[in-house]
């Protein structure tokens, strides 16, 4: 007997029946996603600033909060939950609004 020239061993076929399924209909969603942006600093400068300095390694620094009222606040970034920020000062923390930070500068210890 001559052998093939080319021969490619496979596994052997079976044919099974299939059972009728019954037809189940899934409910597909068609619903879009959108985040919601109005809970995020707008000021891109200043979510920049809030998030370098709510790291742990840049805790340490002592700044001031500059707020849109007139009043300053004394303290380090302790945490960012969206456009909440928790700062730190000497006595007590206090969550304020990142949209009303005007500008995040240094405290000099004056």
């Amino acid at each position: 007997m001559e052998e093939p020239i080319l021969f490619i061993p496979s596994p052997p076929v079976y044919f099974t029946e299939i059972m009728e399924v019954k037809e189940t209909f899934l409910e597909e969603s068609t619903s879009v996603f959108v985040p919601n942006r109005s809970d995020r600093i707008m000021d891109g400068v200043i979510a920049r600033q809030v998030n370098y300095f709510s790291q742990p390694i840049n805790q340490f620094r002592l700044l001031v909060f500059h707020l849109a009222n007139g009043e300053n606040l004394v303290g380090r970034v302790e945490e960012v939950v969206g456009s909440d920020v928790k700062i730190k000062t000497s006595n007590q923390i206090i969550m304020v609004d990142g949209n009303e930070i005007k500008a995040i500068t240094i405290d000099n210890g004056i």
